[in-house]
This record gives C-alpha cells, sequence and structure tokens, in this order.
C-alpha cells in the first residue's frame, strides 16, 4: 500500500506553488516555436525544414524550373533534467504544517527544473548562431531602441506578429522610466507606473528576466521571433507502479509539461518528491532574432 503524508495532496502541492515562478520566469512560447505536439508519445526528435528564398525570374521564354534548397531543423529530447528532494520520517513527524512541507518539496523542484531549460534555451543566443547585435548600455535604454529594433527585424522580413523582448530588471527600469511609455494619455495605460511593466511596445511584448546570461559576449537581451528558438518538450512516462503517486501538469508561467511525482522509500526511510522533463532546444531562424549587448 502506497504511503502518503497525511492531509497532503500532490495536486494540492503542485497548483498551489506553481505561482512561485511568477516573478521568476517567462512564457516559453513567446521566443521559441513548440513542435512537443509531434512528439506527444514516441520519437527521439523532431524535425521541421525552412525553406531558402527565391527570386521571381522571367517566364516570357518558358517555364525553365529554379533549383530550391530547404534547411533541415532537428529538435533532439537529449536532456532529461528535473529536481528530487526527500525528507527523513523524522522530519516528517516535526514539521508541523502542510506549508512548510510544500516549501521545501515545490519549490526549489520547480524552479531548478524551469532555470535548467531556460538555461539551456538562452545558452543557444550566441553570436555564431545569431550574429545580428547592437550596443545598448542599460542607462541608455528606452522605448526609441525597441523602435529601432523593430525596423531592424522588419528589413531582415521577419514577421511583425508574435515579436518579443527578452530583458534584465536594469534595461527594464531604464524602458518603465521612459516618459513616452509613463505618459499614460499617449501610450494609453498606466502599469508602467502602477505595476513597473508594459505589455507591447513597438510591436514588441516585453518580458523581464533576472538571469539571462552574457554566455560571455556582453549579452543584455534580445528581440525575436519565436521562430528563432526552437523546443520540444514532452512529460516523462509514468511508471506503472501503485506505490507512485503521479501528476501530469502543464506550468502556467513557462508553459512548460512537467511531471510530480512522490513516493515513499521504505529501504531510505525517506518521502521522497520529484519533478522532471524531458526536452530539447535548438536554433530555427538565425535571421529572426537580434542581440541586445551591453557593452
Amino acid at each position: 500500500m502506497a504511503n502518503s503524508l497525511g492531509g497532503i495532496s500532490l495536486a494540492a502541492i503542485a497548483e498551489q506553488t506553481l505561482d512561485y515562478l511568477g516573478s521568476q520566469f517567462f512564457m516559453v512560447s513567446a521566443f521559441t516555436r513548440d513542435f512537443s505536439q509531434d512528439i506527444r508519445n514516441r520519437g527521439a526528435s523532431v524535425t521541421t525544414r525552412v525553406p531558402s528564398s527565391v527570386t521571381a525570374q522571367d517566364l516570357s521564354s518558358g517555364y525553365s524550373a529554379t533549383d530550391v534548397t530547404s534547411t533541415a531543423k532537428t529538435v533532439t529530447l537529449s536532456n532529461f533534467k528535473g529536481f528530487v528532494t526527500g525528507l527523513t520520517d523524522k522530519e516528517v513527524s516535526l514539521a508541523g504544517n502542510q506549508q512548510w512541507l510544500q516549501r521545501i518539496f515545490v519549490e526549489p523542484a520547480v524552479e531548478a527544473t524551469c532555470k535548467a531549460v531556460v538555461d539551456d534555451l538562452l545558452a543557444l543566443v550566441l553570436n555564431a548562431n545569431f550574429s545580428a547585435n547592437q550596443v545598448i548600455t542599460a542607462a541608455n535604454f528606452d522605448s526609441d531602441d525597441l523602435a529601432d529594433l523593430a525596423g531592424d527585424l522588419t528589413t531582415a522580413k521577419v514577421p511583425k506578429s508574435l515579436r518579443s523582448a527578452l530583458i534584465s530588471p536594469a534595461y527594464n527600469a531604464s524602458l518603465q522610466k521612459d516618459a513616452a511609455i509613463q505618459d499614460a494619455s499617449a501610450y494609453g495605460s498606466p502599469d508602467a507606473v502602477r505595476e513597473h511593466k508594459a505589455g507591447m511596445i513597438h510591436g514588441f511584448g516585453i518580458h523581464e528576466y533576472e538571469a539571462i546570461p552574457t554566455n560571455s559576449e556582453n549579452l543584455a537581451g534580445f528581440v525575436c521571433h519565436p521562430s528563432a528558438l526552437l523546443i520540444a518538450a514532452r512529460q516523462v512516462a509514468a511508471p506503472i507502479s501503485p506505490r507512485v503517486e503521479v501528476l501530469n501538469a502543464v506550468e502556467p508561467k513557462t508553459g512548460l509539461p512537467l511531471q510530480f511525482r512522490y513516493w515513499y522509500d521504505r529501504d531510505g526511510g525517506k518521502y521522497k518528491f520529484s519533478v522532471g522533463l524531458l526536452y530539447g532546444v535548438a536554433v530555427g531562424n538565425g535571421a529572426a532574432l537580434k542581440r541586445i549587448k551591453s557593452a
């Protein structure tokens, strides 16, 4: 018979702790093309193809064929990451309240798993993959810079829909101080002053993230279309065992499909809780992202 913590529901723990990520992470789908539907049940990878650009030709002399090429973009499910924590019988006996258990179990587990995915994704934002860049210091970053970046993406034939900007808190702070954004009559929203955020600026959805890596290239953020980065993710196969409680859930802040497990390790005398995810990341359209560098 499976053991359980008295009064503790796996579903309740998972649901109540999802809000912990509200100010920490962003919706991954804003920056990626997601092919998870193609590999929901099986397969080690998923492949799409990006066609090369073509030029119109003179047809007055006949229909001569022109060679075309396409580039395969494969996302391999090569990353299986998560977090496992456990409490001894004595620790559970002394826990005292459900809130303490929630903090011990879920917060570090979900945060560690989501951060691993985001770290792998942002590690791809390199000069070798996305050569377009602009140097803008945090102190000077404002809505005019976003206007210029929007124009640059349009010149590169990047679709205007679904564009996003990922910036650090320092850059976002400068952006929210921009008089054009704070002026509710011009911008149409008081959120910059009231909530320290702005939904859309020059066609970009603005996302703040405090852990953008420099990637040893002074990376401070970037603007992009979702086609620039690719991700494929799948919830881990559930074990067939009455001794393991399993819950599959899509984390609403990031959109990542996580699997929660809870079981009792009889040999070790520990109540264990885990979060796991199987996923892969890859570079998509190299012209659909422009890096913002601090120097």
